[in-house]
């Protein structure tokens, strides 16, 4: 087995062919750093993002159900043949998604979370009031602080006393007097007697509402310290928490608190909670922003936006319109009034009169609030949006506001983000949002001169790994160059290379190991002095145990990589080979590889001979220049720079010294500004002149072109309308009557309509990724077929299209104008490109070089622009994605484009561009407070040779030269390398408190098997699956958007230290039930979902009348249908017929911008879930439900008289519905669909378009409406359906009788296939002219299903969509077939499955996604497995392992132990007396260690029988009921079998799994058992019970076994089942049991209860009466956030006991209610042992290992273990003696059936069971137990085996007898694995 990754395969790739790729095979060496590299366009993104990554998410995304991920960002699935040993995959890419301002650069690197931590526990609080320190006192620092300052002085100690409104001062001194206090001090100061009456009544008359009540008096010596003590800790009781420290006179010396208490303001504070300090948590985000740090408000920068306007020339946008027109007459005339100028420019206007015009009028002001408005006050800019946002109740006003809004910094929080509570805490006199915002290298060294405390604690343990982890993510920040960056940086605010690198840290502070990382050149934005840096961090990750692969074009980046891959040789079609794979060494010399050769110097990037000349101080006839001065913004402070024009500028410098500052902020904002147009953020400066006025400023970024598919080159170069025009004047066209506008994909005649010219559809297939299928009209050739035949040089309008631009200059070489505009496409180096390619699938680097086309124009003219036609072009970086190569060819353009006359000015650190460029300018020295300085200005070649700059050191060797691998290996100076690596091969929890573990550190091996085991309820799953799980899922999780994270139930983090080692993980849990009513095989594998989009998108609906296929309709077809509609002679009842066309149709979301977009093409009316409303009323609809919306196109009853507005209406509103409209009466009812897909055209039947839950029997739109999806009628749906009177006869509902019956029939509408009738008649085609629906396909069995499918009859863009679908239900059921299910028909309800099965069917929906990489949690796998089946699982495990998979276990199963390769024990006890470690180690180990419990059984075992002999079988006697005899059972799998059980013993049922026990014992014995108690007949036959007894779903009305004897004795029939406990924080045990009602009523019956008309249900926590209002009996407080997780905080009212204040003072037996809930079951069992059946119950629960619960404990917080032993105890309380029964000695037996109640029992706990068992034969009831656990079968006192096989193969009685005739028994599979368990 691997130990190590080194110990793992390559990741091998076979057969890619990904977009340009031909077919190659790749492999990948895990734990390994890769660059992979090659010309822009060649092919690498699609290697490594669209195949590597791709293939590696979609594996791991796919253990997720499939309702997550429709929500998850799909990618698309790779073509390739083959993918082995995929690692999970996270791509960090070099793009900001990121929108929300809750994240930053502190959330985004976890630091928010470590600080958070670390600052609670070494701030100190200070009074906001007084600026004094508060400190949590107790009596001993009382002590201290008083000894300190009035040492030997005589003080009074006293607590201070408040008369409430209802009482005078005699009755409370009256109170006081009694508890043994004899003095008082006043307000005032005065010293009274409490016997002193006069001085009382005197003191009453004034009316104080406080009192001081002396506590003690004594001089302030060491003697009296325990005195004092005592007094003190009595004062702070009494007192409330506050003591008052008084002298002798008496005057007030200081108040003293216990808790964080002001004593001054008075004001109490929280504790510091790491919680306290979190923007992202309720309790310590500002309430006023939420946590954001800002509110939205209008902006009046947006509403005045160009100040150099007047008033008339209108200054104020608003007001510019006809809607808000009339408020500028309003103004215009109250400044003719105040003589006001409306011609002045507004910035030259008096500041009073501005401020009049945007506040309005003194007058209007102090009347606003009343609304006294005289109607000629002016009411300014302001009071005109205040009296809009009264109006918001109108979409229009809405609208209309927010293109005036903006954020502004929270006045609340002065944009802290925290509530001001958690402002008063300082550290080093820094708030936490003071640290927030220094710059990170700072930062780093303010925390790491912080000292530790001497004297460690657990808490200060927490501080310190939280300080470690703080200390190491800074330091992995500043090493890639972040340094200048704040924590509080918003995210969405980040550069794509800062996102990336930020990213980068953050996946070093994850710890995930063995996962893979896919990094988009981290280089881009990094200075060459930083690399190193990089390199370093990449390696840190490899360390670790990961792969990274990473796309890139610098030289050190790919010269450091173990493994380089170089994908070429040419960009787009010419490209997607791999041209070189090996290591650096190997590149250099390898001559096919262009990177090699311009490595090696065979190729180079020449310096220019002569740069453009210019001096920064000339006299005469200087160059020219922008002048700028005093320039201030960020880190640049009073900055003078001369910048050149026309010429090509470089700005320089180290990351983060402010170069983006001095373009953007500086230089763009400032030039806008001067411009009169918004700028978002200019600086401050003296003055920025020019000396050319340029004609055009513009910012050339990276970001994309166009975000639609309808742009591509030719477009944007403005070539297609020349081509059209070429196409439209060629004869052939003329003659056809097409014009130029005809050859246009987005408008015009000749497009083709199905796909509106895009040449594709997109298929959305909700939980894969969606499908894009060529159009089958046009054949993806986006043009109508016609069209198509016109002919340019042989090539059609299509053709063009699919030309490369290299291909197309060939054709158009005589066309001057448009060949010079493609010949600069080419000099971009973008001729690779089609003709046709959409814009929004280009890469930045390629978008930037796009935009820079337009400035290569006059290229064959000869002309050079004026200076008047110059423009500022400014860029930032562009070399991004582009090789030296593509460098080499854009360094061309460049100069070409500052030969053209243009001014260049670049951000850049490639050093092929600065040597290239005119002119440097290098901000520095360092980065952040450090940089902002010009440290040099002049050319390269100056630069250098001036080599005490950054850049001048780099430029001067041109790099650092070509290193071999081992060169690269540099270490920072002074800096150690240790903290990065870890190469631990483990799994590593530190200080885990969750729930009951204690502190608990454990370590568990990489690719290994590990068990976790214990006692039941000790904490495993705690450790598995809350904290191992929740973590690596989380840590996953984070590389998804946002928007998705949200859609995944992610566990809450754990309280621990520090998890590090951690794998992306997959958990396999513990389901005990078997799904719903409902629930089938499909459903629980998830290939029910898969064929329900199968048929969605595939399936052709029929007419469930006639049988005819429904066909697509033309438009013309349909206007012929509404016209005869609106001709027919019933239309006249039609008053209106609105005419709607479906734009949502069963989608969540609050569909907002959808009502934007119908109001803002003006629809006045929408429909929205089945309601029509005006547009102007749409309000958010509940993100988290279906929603329907539909937009009105028309009233076709108003244009009936117009048939060509018919016409224009219909076409509107299929081209709006994608094909699809639907016709609405006056009522709102649906007259028709109208579909151009699905149509009846015989009785003009439509159906919208078909979606996944119109298959869904889950869903109210695929059920069938009469049994609501069941297939059955069960008795409680009589009653809805007895007014139906056809349906009811149908299901025997009619008879006038009194309806008793618990008959169950199947349903007669959809005749028990569970869908409605329309589904129903939906089916796929096959081969052969056949079809299927899906209710008789999942009729099929797992091998029979998928030879259904592979007869599929579809055509080519059928085969595309189900391609994948098919793939992912063959991949589950194969896997079924190998677990030996194969027998299974796909709609068997998991109600009938037994536990083996069920168990077998849950591993094979997740085992079979072939992972590898990943850490599995199991949740004890072997659970209702026979043992043979066990071992089966072994070997899949182990087959998992072997792939390189980590595996964790929670098991109590000895085999599964024995297999192991480490064992985690916990312990010693369960719930509170567990959480601990016992032992770790093997099982050797374990069974030598004496501490540990699994150790000990595991070693000894447990002598069978516990008894000592087993009980003897007696044989049947005549006349007495002592057997039980059921004979010719003939159900399911069983057939004519005879079944004998004796009464009064101990009976066990084994066999493989799915044999049938479960059938034979709990769904047919138990019930016909049942009947023969109810029916009191000594023998019932199966007529008998098919008549009358209690349906069995599926055997209706069927005779199932011929009789049954000897049960008919029994008072009952008992059965303990798998189903689960409730699960709600309601549900306590006590109220599961049944035994608060009888607790309820003991308080009900107090004296004090009945004075007050107290009944027991006010002694419940579920009733408002009696339960904390606060809370509503919760016991806690839900503090509820948008967009972030509900938090809960214990009740400050109740402290947690659920109860009111008046219930608490009522005690019985001196506890009151909540200190009852508050007992463990072993207390309870002493207190309640004076009533018989309380502490018979109790005492059971003591008996089954529960006595450590609490009667009150939350049901969700209970172990799979401990609620199955719960609901054991429920069903046992059922069968225990009654009053009467015990009163009169009458002993009534029952029969127990118990299924497996080992799950979830550790072999301790199964020690108990069996005692309890025993007790119970003993007692003289009959107990049957299903079970698989050897240990128990060794108890048998006979023993039914049945078998052989599972299934078909099953059903038959090997065995029935005692246990020694089962050891020599042939037919028998127990007895190989029972002789060792008897013999040991």
């Amino acid at each position: 087995m691997p130990k190590t990754l080194s110990d793992l395969k390559s990741i091998r790739l076979r057969g890619v062919r990904q977009n340009n790729l031909k077919n190659i095979d790749v492999d990948i060496p895990l734990g390994k750093y890769i660059a992979v590299t090659g010309l822009s366009g060649a092919g690498k993104s699609s290697l490594v993002f669209e195949t590597l990554h791709a293939e590696g998410q979609r594996r791991y995304v796919e253990t997720f159900s499939a309702y997550t991920r429709q929500f998850l960002d799909l990618l698309e699935k790779p073509d390739l043949d083959e993918a082995e040993n995929v690692r999970p995959s996270i791509a960090i890419e070099q793009k900001n998604t990121i929108k929300t301002s809750r994240s930053t650069v502190g959330t985004m690197t976890e630091l928010t979370d470590f600080f958070k931590v670390w600052f609670s526990h070494v701030a100190t609080l200070f009074d906001p009031v007084t600026g004094e320190e508060i400190q949590d006192d107790n009596p001993k620092t009382i002590w201290e602080k008083s000894l300190r300052r009035w040492p030997s002085q005589a003080v009074v100690i006293a607590f201070e006393i408040h008369r409430p409104d209802k009482l005078d001062w005699v009755e409370m001194f009256q109170n006081v007097k009694a508890q043994g206090y004899s003095r008082f001090i006043t307000e005032s100061g005065i010293f009274h007697r409490l016997d002193d009456n006069n001085a009382i009544k005197a003191f009453s008359g004034k009316k104080d509402l406080v009192a001081y009540v002396v506590q003690d008096r004594m001089r302030l010596e060491p003697k009296h310290l325990g005195r004092f003590l005592e007094a003190a800790e009595t004062a702070l009781e009494f007192g409330q928490g506050e003591l008052v420290l008084f002298n002798s006179k008496p005057t007030l010396l200081d108040r003293f608190s216990s808790g964080l208490h002001s004593t001054k303001s008075g004001k109490r504070f929280r504790p510091a909670i790491p919680a306290l300090f979190s923007f992202n948590s309720p309790i310590g985000a500002c309430p006023e922003c939420r946590g954001f740090g800002r509110v939205i408000e209008i902006d009046y920068r947006l509403a005045l936006p160009d100040k150099k306007l007047s008033i008339s020339e209108g200054v104020i946008r608003p007001f510019e319109g006809q809607v808000y027109g009339e408020c500028k007459k309003d103004l215009e005339r109250a400044c003719r009034r105040l003589k006001i100028s409306t011609t002045t420019p507004f910035n030259q206007l008096p500041k009073k009169h501005q401020n009049i015009v945007i506040n309005g009028e003194p007058d209007f002001r102090k009347k606003r609030d009343s609304e006294d408005w005289d109607g000629n006050s002016w009411y300014g800019v302001k009071g005109f949006f205040g009296w809009l946002e009264k109006k918001t109740y109108k979409m229009h006003v809405r609208i209309f506001l927010s293109r005036f809004r903006a954020y502004i910094k929270c006045p609340h929080c002065n944009g802290t983000r925290l509530q001001p509570e958690a402002l008063c805490w300082l550290w080093n006199s820094y708030r936490l949002p003071d640290l927030y915002e220094l710059p990170i290298k700072q930062l780093y060294e303010i925390v790491s001169n912080y000292k530790e405390p001497t004297q460690p604690t657990i808490n200060h343990r927490q501080s310190d790994i939280a300080f470690e982890a703080i200390l190491s993510r800074l330091r992995y920040l500043n090493h890639v160059g972040l340094g200048y960056l704040t924590l509080n940086r918003p995210a969405r605010t980040l550069s794509g290379g800062e996102v990336e690198r930020v990213t980068l840290t953050s996946c070093l502070g994850t710890s995930l190991v063995d996962t893979l990382f896919v990094l988009d050149e981290p280089s881009v934005g990094l200075h060459a002095r930083d690399i190193d840096r990089l390199i370093q961090i990449v390696r840190t990750l490899t360390d670790s145990g990961n792969t990274v692969v990473v796309v890139e074009h610098d030289d050190a980046m790919i010269l450091a990589a173990d493994h380089i891959l170089e994908i070429g040789p040419e960009p787009g079609a010419k490209g997607g080979h791999v041209v070189f794979e090996g290591n650096s060494a190997e590149l250099l010399t390898c001559s096919e590889s262009i990177t090699g050769n311009y490595f090696s110097g065979e190729r180079s990037i020449e310096t220019p001979h002569n740069t453009r000349p210019f001096k920064l101080s000339g006299k005469g006839n200087e160059p020219p220049r922008i002048r700028i001065r005093g320039a201030s913004k960020n880190n640049i402070q009073n900055l003078d720079v001369d910048i050149p024009l026309n010429r090509f500028v470089c700005f320089s410098g180290v990351s983060g010294s402010g170069k983006s500052t001095l373009m953007n902020n500086v230089l763009y904002q400032t030039l806008l500004s001067q411009r009169g147009k918004l700028a978002e953020d200019p600086a401050s400066l003296k003055s920025l002149k020019c000396g050319i006025e340029p004609s055009e400023i513009v910012m050339v970024d990276q970001a994309p072109v166009s975000r639609t598919p309808r742009s591509n080159p030719a477009v944007f170069v403005n070539v297609w309308d020349q081509i059209r025009k070429i196409f439209g004047d060629l004869p052939e066209a003329k003659a056809e009557g097409y014009t130029a506008s005809s050859f246009s994909f987005n408008t015009g005649d000749g497009r083709c309509e199905h796909c509106s010219g895009l040449g594709y559809e997109k298929v959305e297939m909700q939980f894969l990724s969606d499908v894009f299928v060529p159009c089958p009209h046009c054949n993806a050739k986006r043009f109508k077929i016609g069209l198509l035949e016109i002919r340019f040089l042989n090539h059609s309008i299509a053709d063009i299209l699919d030309l490369t631009i290299s291909q197309a200059l060939c054709l158009f070489q005589k066309y001057p104008k448009l060949y010079d505009k493609l010949e600069a496409l080419e000099q971009v180096g973008l001729g690779y490109l089609k003709m046709g390619q959409p814009l929004n699938t280009l890469s930045g680097g390629e978008s930037q070089r796009l935009k820079l086309v337009k400035y290569l124009s006059a290229k064959n003219t000869g002309k050079t622009l004026q200076s008047s036609e110059s423009s500022f072009i400014l860029l930032d970086e562009p070399t991004t994605g582009l090789h030296k190569h593509d460098v080499k060819r854009l360094l061309a353009v460049l100069q070409k484009i500052v030969d053209h006359g243009h001014s260049l000015i670049i951000i850049e650190h490639n050093l092929d561009v600065l040597k290239s460029a005119d002119w440097i300018i290098e901000l520095g020295p360092e980065a952040g407070s450090d940089g902002g300085k010009i440290v040099f200005q002049g050319t390269p070649s100056d630069c250098a040779i001036h080599r005490k700059t950054e850049t001048g050191k780099f430029l001067k060797d041109e790099g650092r030269g070509i290193k071999d691998r081992s060169g690269q290996e540099l270490l920072l100076a002074a800096e150690d390398p240790s903290p990065y690596r870890n190469s631990s091969s483990a799994l590593t929890v530190t200080g885990a408190r969750e729930h009951n573990l204690k502190n608990l550190n454990v370590s568990i091996p990489h690719y290994q098997l590990s068990v976790v085991t214990g006692v039941s309820g000790s904490g495993k799953s705690t450790l598995a699956f809350d904290i191992i799980f929740g973590e690596g899922q989380r840590r996953f999780m984070e590389s998804m958007s946002p928007y998705a994270r949200q859609f995944v139930e992610q566990l809450p983090r754990p309280e621990l230290d520090q998890l590090s080692g951690i794998q992306p993980t997959v958990a396999i849990e513990q389901r005990v039930t078997r799904g719903s009513r409902k629930s089938t095989v499909a459903t629980i594998t998830e290939v029910a979902q898969y064929l329900r989009l199968l048929y969605s998108r595939l399936g052709i609906p029929h007419n469930p009348d006639t049988g005819d296929a429904l066909v697509s309709q033309t438009q013309t077809q349909l206007l012929k249908r509404i016209r005869t509609m609106l001709r027919a002679s019933n239309s006249s009842k039609f008053k209106q017929l609105l005419l709607c066309a479906p734009l949502v149709r069963n989608r969540k979301g609050h569909h907002q911008p959808i009502a934007k977009w119908i109001a803002d093409h003006g629809y006045e009316m929408m429909r929205v879930d089945g309601s029509i409303i005006f547009t102007e009323d749409f309000k958010k609809l509940d993100r988290y439900k279906e929603h329907n919306i539909e937009v009105v196109i028309t009233d076709l009853k108003s244009i009936s008289g117009s048939p060509s507005e018919i016409s224009n209406a219909l076409k509107e509103a299929l081209n709006r519905g994608h094909g699809t409209a639907l016709l609405l009466d006056q009522d709102e009812n649906i007259v028709s669909w109208l579909s151009t897909l699905r149509m009846d055209p015989a009785t003009g039947v439509a159906l919208p378009e078909l979606d996944p839950k119109d298959f869904s029997f889950n869903s109210h739109k695929g059920w069938c409406p009469t049994c609501r999806g069941h297939g059955r009628i069960f008795p409680w749906m009589r009653e809805r359906l007895e007014d139906d009177e056809l349906l009811a006869k149908s299901i025997g509902a009619d008879s006038s009788e009194d309806d008793d019956s618990d008959e169950v029939t199947i349903c007669p509408d959809c005749d028990g296939q569970r869908l409605n009738r329309t589904s129903r008649n939906v089916f796929l085609p096959l081969k052969g002219n056949r079809k299927i629906s899906l209710p008789i396909l999942l009729e099929q069995t797992p091998k029979e299903l998928l030879k259904t499918l592979s007869t599929l009859n579809l055509d080519e863009r059928g085969r595309i969509i189900a391609r994948d679908i098919v793939d992912q239900i063959r991949e589950r059921l194969q896997f079924m077939d190998k677990v030996g299910l194969e027998y299974l028909s796909m709609d068997r309800a998991t109600q009938t499955l037994s536990g083996g099965e069920a168990q077998r069917i849950r591993l094979a929906a997740q085992l079979g996604s072939n992972l590898a990489g990943v850490l599995y949690v199991l949740d004890e796998p072997s659970i209702g497995l026979h043992a043979r089946d066990s071992d089966r699982l072994i070997e899949t495990l182990k087959e998992l392992r072997e792939k390189g998979n980590t595996l964790i276990v929670v098991e109590h199963d000895d085999t599964m132990m024995e297999q192991a390769n480490c064992i985690v024990d916990l312990g010693p006890g369960a719930g509170i007396q567990g959480g601990e470690l016992i032992a770790e180690g093997t099982l050797s180990q374990l069974k030598r260690n004496k501490n540990s419990l699994t150790g000990k059984f595991l070693k000894n075992g447990i002598c069978h029988p516990l008894n000592g002999t087993y009980r003897k079988i007696q044989k049947p006697t005549l006349g007495k009921a002592n057997w039980i005899e059921l004979k010719e059972a003939n159900f399911r799998n069983l057939k004519n079998q005879n079944l004998k059980l004796p009464h009064q013993r101990l009976t066990m049922v084994c066999g493989a799994s799915g044999a049938g026990k479960s059938s034979l014992v709990r769904d047919l014995l138990g019930q016909a058992a049942a009947y023969s108690i109810k029916s009191k007949k000594k023998t019932v036959t199966g007529k008998m019970f098919a008549k009358n007894g209690k349906a069995i779903e599926g055997e209706e009305g069927n005779v199932l076994f011929k009789s049954l004897s000897g049960a008919h004795s029994f008072r009952s029939v008992i059965e303990v089942d798998q189903s689960p406990i409730g699960k709600t924080p309601r549900s306590t045990p006590a109220t599961y049991l049944g035994v608060f009602d009888t607790i309820r009523l003991f308080f009900s019956n107090l004296p004090e209860s009945k004075m007050r008309g107290y009944k027991p249900g006010r002694f419940s926590f579920n009733t408002p009466q009696g339960r904390c209002d606060t809370c509503s009996g919760a016991g806690r407080v839900k503090l509820e956030m948008s967009f972030m997780p509900d938090t809960y905080v214990i009740c400050d009212d109740c402290n947690g006991s659920r109860y009111g204040s008046e219930l608490l003072d009522l005690h019985w037996k001196g506890k009151n209610i909540a200190d009852v809930l508050a007992m463990t079951f072993e207390e309870a069992a002493d207190f309640f042992s004076f009533h018989s059946q309380l502490g018979e119950i109790m005492q059971l629960m003591v008996e089954t290992g529960l006595g450590y619960l609490t009667l009150g404990q939350s049901s969700p917080t209970l172990s799979g273990g401990e609620a199955q032993r719960l609901k054991l105890v429920t069903e046992l309380a059922k069968g225990l003696q009654n009053y009467t029964e015990r009163s009169r000695g009458i002993q009534r037996t029952n029969l127990y059936i118990l299924e497996e109640p080992t799950i979830g029992l550790h072999l301790s706990d199964c020690e108990k069971l069996i005692q309890l068992l025993h007790k119970l034969v003993n007692a003289g009831h009959t107990v049957v137990v299903i079970e698989h656990h050897l240990d128990l079968l060794a108890e048998a006192d006979y023993i039914v085996e049945v078998g052989p096989e599972g299934g078909p193969k099953g059903g038959k009685i090997l065995y029935q007898g005692d246990l020694k005739g089962l050891m020599t028994s042939k037919r028998s599979i127990t007895a190989e694995y029972m002789i060792p368990k008897m013999q040991g």
